[in-house]
C-alpha cells in the first residue's frame, strides 16, 4: 500500500472510531448506521489485501548453497576419474566460474541426464549410466548422490514456483485495493452530508467529523535552502 493509499486507510479508521463513539445518535436502520457498517468491511477487506500486498516470499539461497555442494563433489569426482582415465571427459561436470542460479540448473540438468533412466532409453544405455554412477561412488560418493542432486534441484523449481505465484497474488492485491478504496470514499462521502445535517447545531461534533474525515496530506518536503550569494551547489558529475 502506497503512501497515498494509506492515508486513505487511515481516514476510514477515523471515521470508523467515530461512528463507534457516535452510535447512539443513530438508529439502527439509519443510512448512516449502513454507512459505517460499509467502512468497517471495507477496513477488513483492505486489511486482508494489505496482508497479501507482502509475498511470503522462501529464500532459495540455502537450497543453492545445497546444490552447488552437490556440484562441486560431482566435478571433483570427474576431475579424479580422469587422472587415470584420460579419455573420460571431465570437463562436462565442472562448475562455471562464479556460477549464478541459471548456470547450476543448467549444469544440474546436464548431470542428471548422464544418470538418470529416461523414457525410451535402451537396455545398454541403462546398463552404462549405472556403470557411470558405479565409477563415482567408488571414490565415496554417497550411493544416493543422484537422487540427492534431484531433489535439490526440484526444491529449487518448486521455491521458484511459489515465489512467482505469491508475487502474482501480490499484484492481484494491490488492484483489490484500488476498487476497494473508491467504494469506501463513496460511503464516506454520504455520511459527509449526514453529518452536517445531524450535527449542524453542535459544533464540537460536526468539528470532530470534519477531522476525522478528511485525508491528511502528505507532508511537504523541507526546500533546500540556498547557501549566502543566492546560489546552490551544483552536483557532481
Amino acid at each position: 500500500m502506497n503512501d497515498r493509499d494509506q492515508r486513505s486507510y487511515d481516514r476510514l479508521l477515523r471515521v470508523q472510531t467515530f461512528g463507534i463513539e457516535n452510535t447512539a445518535d443513530f438508529s439502527a436502520t439509519s443510512k448512516a448506521r449502513i454507512h459505517f457498517a460499509n467502512v468497517d468491511q471495507h477496513i477488513k477487506d483492505l486489511d486482508t489485501a494489505k496482508a497479501g500486498q507482502k509475498p511470503a516470499r522462501v529464500s532459495k539461497e540455502t537450497l543453492l548453497e545445497e546444490l552447488r555442494a552437490d556440484l562441486k563433489n560431482i566435478s571433483r569426482t570427474a576431475r579424479a576419474i580422469a587422472l587415470s582415465d584420460t579419455t573420460f571427459a571431465s570437463t562436462a561436470y565442472r562448475l562455471p566460474e562464479n556460477p549464478a542460479e541459471r548456470e547450476l540448473l543448467t549444469l544440474a540438468d546436464s548431470v542428471l541426464a548422464k544418470f538418470e533412466p529416461a523414457p525410451g532409453d535402451s537396455a545398454k544405455v541403462l546398463a552404462d549410466k549405472t556403470a557411470l554412477a558405479a565409477r563415482f561412488i567408488a571414490y565415496e560418493l554417497p550411493s544416493d548422490f543422484i537422487a540427492d542432486l534431484r531433489h535439490d534441484l526440484d526444491a529449487i523449481r518448486q521455491t521458484t514456483q511459489s515465489n512467482q505465484g505469491e508475487t502474482l497474488d501480490g499484484v492481484e492485491n494491490t488492484g483489490a485495493i484500488a476498487e476497494i478504496l473508491p467504494r469506501a470514499s463513496k460511503d464516506v462521502q454520504e455520511l459527509d452530508a449526514t453529518m452536517h445535517n445531524k450535527y449542524a447545531a453542535h459544533p464540537e461534533k460536526l468539528k470532530a467529523w470534519r477531522s476525522a474525515s478528511r485525508v491528511e496530506r502528505a507532508p511537504v518536503r523541507e526546500k533546500k535552502v540556498a547557501p549566502a550569494g543566492g546560489t546552490t551547489t551544483p552536483p557532481v558529475a
